[in-house]
């Protein structure tokens, strides 16, 4: 969360000041901590289902998996092969690697078993990087080859663009899948380039430097990290067609991330470092040591450290970036429906809360989307009623944060039983014009008919006549403009025939 300062009096100035020079200590010196020891580590990567798998370079190769937010982590996958570059996972938390001279890997199975695409499905060229779009769309890119295309989940793969250019990084744009970007790196043919027709064809370079990390802010800004000198930090407002640069960094760089509040990290020669001003400044993150491919997951920045010594996946805890905090999600049967009700604490990011809801145990379906409030430090209340639903009810809660990170509530566990009695309910609005709903509940399967009738008591309109199984209704009376007779301002009534049920009651029309 970012902090305003605001500068009335000397005296406030001098303690600003002092509390500037405190922050910026901390920021130098800040606490990282190293996991999987002992290997080079490059790339990095997550799956939907929060599952986080790291790949290394060197003689000791290997894909690491980790299934607690990168606490501990199992060797899944060795080889002597190649080097693993580039990580991705589709929608099915299927895990693609890009595995150099070895071609590209991936696996069906959350890392237990993988299967190699050889390198000669790519012209016999390295395979340096990889991303899933849309269901079953994956995109390769290589040495001298450029972009390679496939469309079933990487059974068959095209050569689509690019084809001399050495395809160091691409990414499916955050808000249209058909958008796909691609970095290039090389000692000549180098740049950004941009797809509109889901990595068919691409265009000519909009930026003459190499390219390696490519970053997407939720306000569709665009960024990008290379290695060439003198090494700027560029940004496009426009999807890449034209870019200004915010700031030259000091040295080659390979990955960057956006945290929680989309601070901006970059990694690579000299370590890690941290921009809170949309790139205009950076200032060293207190890791100094060579690294590679840089992922934040929730309140955590993981980087991938090359090196015998010093070599690893070094994780930043953030305690400042505090994630949505969930309270009291309840649900109350209400007469056919269910009244659910939660609040939250704090909020970052949130997108949004995805309602979902099983019904005797017959799995969960998401059945409505609560907006959230974004970054919020207020308690926030929510509050959402199922309609017509009976049994034993369960539900939960899927909070969606803007980058498309998600976490599941516990479940809450309601039964929901028929409604008792027969009722004809009030219309509203009343008086209305032209139109107005009326709500009734049924207790058994019966042929309901729903009428109005003029204060002679002239039928003037049939609402319903069918059979209905118990349940609560909801049907709306639209006025016809050119009924015959006309209808007037004045009183109306409304009844309802249930099986052996009836009820009239009155609605007025104001013309």
């Amino acid at each position: 969360m970012k902090k305003s300062l605001y500068l009335f009096t000397w005296n406030k100035y001098f303690y600003v000041l002092t509390f500037l020079l405190l922050t910026s200590q901390i920021v130098l010196s800040q606490t990282w901590v190293r996991k999987v020891d002992g290997f080079s580590m490059w790339s990095i990567g997550k799956d939907y289902a929060g599952n986080i798998y790291a790949g290394t370079t060197g003689t000791n190769r290997g894909i690491f998996k980790s299934t607690d937010g990168g606490e501990t982590w199992t060797n899944v996958f060795s080889t002597g092969a190649s080097n693993y570059l580039y990580i991705s996972c589709d929608s099915l938390n299927n895990i693609y690697v890009a595995n150099v001279s070895n071609g590209l890997i991936y696996s069906t199975d959350g890392g237990q078993n993988f299967i190699t695409i050889p390198a000669s499905t790519f012209g016999g060229a390295n395979v340096n990087s990889v991303a899933c779009g849309k269901n079953g769309h994956i995109f390769v890119g290589v040495t001298n080859g450029g972009v390679w295309r496939s469309t079933d989940f990487g059974a068959t793969f095209t050569q689509s663009s690019l084809n001399n250019i050495t395809i160091v990084e691409i990414k499916v744009d955050k808000f249209n899948s058909d958008i796909i970007y691609a970095g290039g790196s090389s000692a000549s043919l180098n740049g950004f380039f941009i797809s509109n027709d889901d990595g068919i064809t691409f265009g000519t370079s909009t930026n003459s430097v190499n390219i390696w990390e490519i970053l997407q802010t939720a306000g569709n800004d665009l960024y990008i990290a290379t290695t060439s000198s003198p090494y700027p930090f560029d940004k496009s407002t426009d999807g890449g067609l034209t870019w200004t640069t915010m700031s030259n960094l000091a040295a080659a760089k390979r990955g960057a991330t956006l945290d929680l509040i989309e601070d901006i990290y970059v990694s690579g020669n000299g370590g890690v470092f941290k921009s809170t001003d949309g790139g205009t400044t950076f200032n060293s993150f207190g890791l100094t040591f060579s690294s590679n491919k840089i992922l934040t997951y929730d309140y955590k920045i993981m980087v991938c450290v090359t090196g015998t010594t010093n070599g690893g996946v070094w994780i930043y805890v953030d305690s400042l970036l505090i994630p949505v905090e969930l309270n009291n999600f309840t649900a109350k049967s209400n007469n056919g429906n269910v009244e659910l009700n939660w609040t939250t604490a704090t909020e970052l990011n949130n997108s949004g809360f995805e309602i979902q809801r099983s019904i005797n145990d017959e799995g969960f379906l998401n059945i409505a989307f609560v907006p959230g409030f974004g970054t919020t430090t207020e308690p926030k209340e929510y509050s959402c009623t199922d309609e017509n639903v009976y049994g034993l009810i369960k539900y939960r809660l899927k909070q969606i944060d803007f980058d498309g990170s998600f976490e599941y509530s516990n479940v809450v566990e309601v039964e929901s039983e028929l409604p008792l009695t027969f009722e004809l309910l009030q219309n509203y609005p009343n008086p209305f014009n032209p139109a107005t709903k009326i709500q009734f509940r049924i207790s058994n399967f019966e042929f309901v008919s729903l009428k109005v009738y003029d204060i002679l008591g002239n039928e003037i309109a049939t609402l319903l006549n069918e059979k209905k199984p118990a349940g609560v209704y909801e049907v709306e009376y639209i006025v016809a403009q050119d009924s015959s007779p006309e209808i007037t301002s004045g009183v109306y009534f409304y009844q309802l025939g249930a099986g052996p049920f009836t009820q009239t009651k009155k609605m007025i029309l104001l013309k």
